[in-house]
């Protein structure tokens, strides 16, 4: 098992999509959670009552949950792309039987695919948070404020939370790109589903009290949980879209670590019984 690791992640480091997926999600925390705010704030009239509000989520005390609020709806799509590329991308160059060839066993080369993409996931994660932290920090030098940090407890939460919904929306992908044997139907669904019909259940289940439970299990719902359980402001408060209040923390993990399970148990039976070629 450790061999398989170590040859995808050569494979996966030897490929720009993960490179090109990071760059792309640093530049997005640090856009839409920062500079755009930023230059909101800068235009705002110094009487209006909520610019100080807003600066207050861009200065480093508030950091931890200002880069989480991202990953809820826009870090999920992101790590989906990521997780259809991981696997998708073997049936898209017609490389898993010469992969399955030099052995180990298909699952394990599964297994170790999924390993490599949780560790470049995390990566990403860490990365988007340094960002995060240098971009809260420039304008609190600039403001001319004081840069008081959150805990170290709490820095850490944050971290955990981005690569565990990182990781499952990962799996996800990973998964899709098994079942529809490639990337381009793949993403097209798992866009979809992420972008649009994720978020019409949601509303939906908020009119109709039958649909109602159906919020619970939702990847979407169970992301923006974790994130405001840890102290992000909700949608509903005036807080990043995806943030919401739906299922307590631990109740939101339990439900992201299924989708990684879920997701795996798919992908390894249809890698098993599946002919490759």
């Amino acid at each position: 098992m450790i061999d398989a690791v170590a040859a995808e992640s050569l494979l996966l480091r030897k490929r720009m999509a993960p490179v090109v997926i990071g760059i792309a999600w640093i530049l997005m925390v640090v856009g839409f959670a920062f500079v755009v705010p930023y230059i909101i704030y800068s235009v705002l009239d110094p009487s209006d009552a909520g610019r100080a509000e807003l600066l207050d989520i861009l200065l480093p005390n508030a950091v931890a949950s200002t880069s989480l609020s991202s990953y809820p709806l826009f870090g999920g799509a992101i790590m989906l792309i990521l997780g259809v590329l991981v696997t998708g991308s073997e049936y898209r160059w017609n490389t898993w039987t010469a992969r399955l060839s030099q052995g180990p066993g298909r699952v394990q080369v599964l297994l170790a695919k999924l390993v490599v993409g949780a560790i470049a996931t995390t990566v990403i994660a860490v990365a988007a948070a340094l960002a995060a932290v240098a971009a809260s920090a420039i304008i609190a030098a600039v403001e001319g404020r004081s840069a008081d940090w959150p805990s170290a407890a709490a820095l850490a939460g944050s971290l955990g939370a981005a690569a565990l919904i990182s990781a499952a929306w990962m799996s996800v992908g990973a998964a899709l790109g098994v079942v529809f044997r490639g990337t381009t139907v793949a993403l097209a669904a798992g866009l979809l589903w992420t972008l649009g019909l994720e978020n019409a259940l949601s509303g939906l289940a908020g009119i109709l009290p039958g649909l109602e439970p159906v919020r619970y299990v939702l990847l979407g719902s169970a992301s923006g949980s974790l994130v405001g359980g840890l102290g992000a402001p909700t949608q509903s408060d005036g807080g990043t879209p995806g943030v919401v209040d739906y299922l307590t923390t631990p109740a939101a993990c339990l439900v992201l670590v299924a989708y990684i399970v879920v997701s795996t148990t798919v992908a390894a039976l249809l890698i098993r019984r599946r002919d490759i070629s």
